[in-house]
């Protein structure tokens, strides 16, 4: 190759790197047809050398996933009986304590909260229907790592809209997030945002009923899983602004162990509409687990803290430990706006990817953690042959799904 030939490739790859990099720009003149090249000589700080030292960088921090754990738990019933005892025990972290050490070691804990706030209504023991849970219960829930709970469910309203309007604002002042009821309709129907080192997972909660009438009557105050084209926009309008969707629904037949049509509807039409897993409570016994277009639906994880000591069945739940990750790097990517990435931009743990898209979380596994209720009111761990009776009723071999 002769001297002039290896000059000529040695200029022409200098000057495609200049134009790939921004330094020299080359447009067509609208009335002419002819073309002009302006030259953009950037600051020192943003010399070639400058600019790879912080991409280099920035690579560095944004190669690492991101992780979160979190903690799923069935129904929450701190009234009656479970009151009661907590009462006689004079302990308000009883139901909590042998399950602290899961319960600390997420980043956060879900669940349905099956008893309303009371700060008047003495505590009821026996088979009462009319749920109402005692503020410094509720308050143990904060303590325990629960961030975030469900209200929307058949007992809702067992303290009137008064009761509901309380609970609310004590879990807002308790600063745990709730989904799924509210004093209006719009706010019942929002969702509700966790975000655990950089990840951000969204909540919606519906029910077949807010009172005992076996979902007859309708009102403004809890959302309703019929009303599934509201769960279809509100699952479309969260996709760009949340990386993992949990769609969850109190629903079912009590006391049995396969879903029924209602629920299937609701859960495969939330899926279908792009949600990320779907979990359910109410029937108070633990129900089967589908895939469904590859992601997971938890039709019922039964009780977690309840008084229905009466069945083996109803003393048991099932917990699960979800685990997500996520991979990303700073949007909108520096490449794309022709400036070198800034310190802070390196520092903020982006989550896009390099062209600025969004891009979900992954779910890497979620852990089955079936637990026994004793002392009508404190769950356990199940020992090892607990777990397999359980799971086995579900038709489930192995404990960590993925």
């Amino acid at each position: 190759m002769s001297r002039s030939t290896l000059a000529k490739i040695i200029i022409g790859t200098l000057l495609a790197l200049a134009i790939g990099l921004g330094l020299i720009q080359h447009n067509r003149d609208p009335y002419f047809g002819s073309t002009k090249t302006s030259y953009n000589f950037a600051p020192s700080d943003k010399t070639l050398s400058a600019y790879y030292k912080q991409a280099s960088e920035l690579a560095k921090k944004t190669d690492s996933a991101s992780q979160a754990s979190f903690l799923a738990v069935g129904d929450i019933m701190l009234s009656r009986n479970v009151a009661g005892t907590i009462q006689k025990s004079d302990n308000v972290n009883l139901p909590f304590e042998k399950m602290a050490e899961i319960l600390k070691s997420t980043d956060f804990n879900f669940g349905n909260l099956e008893s309303p706030i009371s700060s008047t209504s003495p505590i009821i023991s026996g088979h009462s229907l009319i749920f109402g849970a005692p503020l410094a219960y509720i308050k143990a829930l904060a303590d325990n790592n629960f961030k975030i709970l469900n209200l929307a469910n058949n007992h809702a309203l067992d303290q009137g809209l008064k009761g509901l309007d309380f609970t609310i604002s004590v879990l807002d002042q308790l600063k745990i997030k709730h989904i799924g009821a509210g004093s209006n309709l719009e706010q019942a129907q929002a969702a509700a945002v966790v975000e655990a080192n950089g990840i951000k997972i969204c909540f919606i909660g519906a029910s077949y009923s807010s009172i005992n009438d076996g979902g007859k009557a309708t009102n403004n105050y809890v959302t309703r899983i019929e009303d599934t084209e509201k769960l279809k926009s509100s699952i479309l309008n969260l996709k760009s602004k949340c990386d993992f969707i949990v769609t969850t629904m109190h629903a079912g037949t009590e006391y049995t162990r396969n879903p029924n049509r209602a629920q299937i509807k609701f859960a495969h039409t939330a899926i279908d509409a792009g949600a990320d897993m779907v979990i359910g409570h109410h029937p108070h016994w633990v129900q089967t687990i589908e895939k469904y277009n590859g992601k997971y639906i938890f039709y019922s994880l039964g009780n977690f803290i309840f008084d229905q000591m009466w069945s083996q069945d109803t003393r048991e739940g099932l917990a699960l430990r979800i685990n997500l990750s996520k991979t990303g790097s700073c949007s909108p990517s520096p490449l794309a706006r022709g400036d070198a990435p800034s310190a802070s931009e390196g520092q903020r743990g982006c989550t896009d990817d390099i062209q600025g898209n969004h891009q979900p979380a992954k779910l890497e596994s979620v852990e089955l953690i079936p637990v026994i209720i004793d002392n009508y009111s404190t769950p356990r761990p199940a020992t090892e042959t607990e777990s397999k009776k359980i799971l086995e009723k579900i038709d489930i071999n192995d404990t960590v799904l993925h």
